[in-house]
């Protein structure tokens, strides 16, 4: 009988610990998760016209959010930027509107849409870092600058 209760322990105890290594591992495979960067792309574009020479030109820009690259900050971009045109005058940027829906922090900051190079790019100028605190991160683009909002583009975006 005695040999019969150290194997039931034996066995309790080495299911409790297989059940422990799982739960660890779950936790600690979530932590490293939650610490990549993940870049969100607006569920919808942002519509504008602009013009170059005289030429009314439009565009849909896909604006994006990347989280996780530091604890409370998102960093606002451009997945598409318009090409440069050797125009200065035309260059724009996107106003942003963010509010956090977990904690009601609140902002607004330009980012530039594309490069202001002496020669033609179709390169994405760098994302610009928001300290938007951790949660659900809400936020509206409009046209700033020079070029007309046809229609306004919206994004949210999870922030660790």
């Amino acid at each position: 009988m005695t040999n019969d209760v150290t194997r039931r322990a034996a066995g309790a105890v080495g299911r409790l610990g297989f059940a422990g290594a799982v739960a660890g591992g779950l936790l600690l495979g979530q932590q490293s998760v939650a610490q990549a960067a993940e870049t969100t792309t607006f569920q919808l574009p942002l519509m504008e016209v602009s013009q170059s020479w005289g030429v009314p030109a439009y565009f849909s820009l896909f604006m994006t959010a990347t989280a996780g690259e530091e604890p409370g900050v998102t960093s606002f971009g451009v997945a598409n930027p318009p090409p440069f045109d050797g125009n200065h005058v035309l260059d724009s940027s996107v106003r942003i509107r963010w509010v956090n829906l977990n904690t009601g922090a609140w902002g607004v900051v330009d980012v530039p849409v594309r490069e202001t190079a002496e020669q033609p790019c179709t390169c994405a100028p760098a994302a610009v870092p928001v300290q938007t605190g951790a949660g659900r991160i809400v936020a509206l683009a409009t046209a700033n600058g020079v070029a007309a909002n046809v229609s306004s583009g919206l994004g949210t975006s999870m922030t660790p």
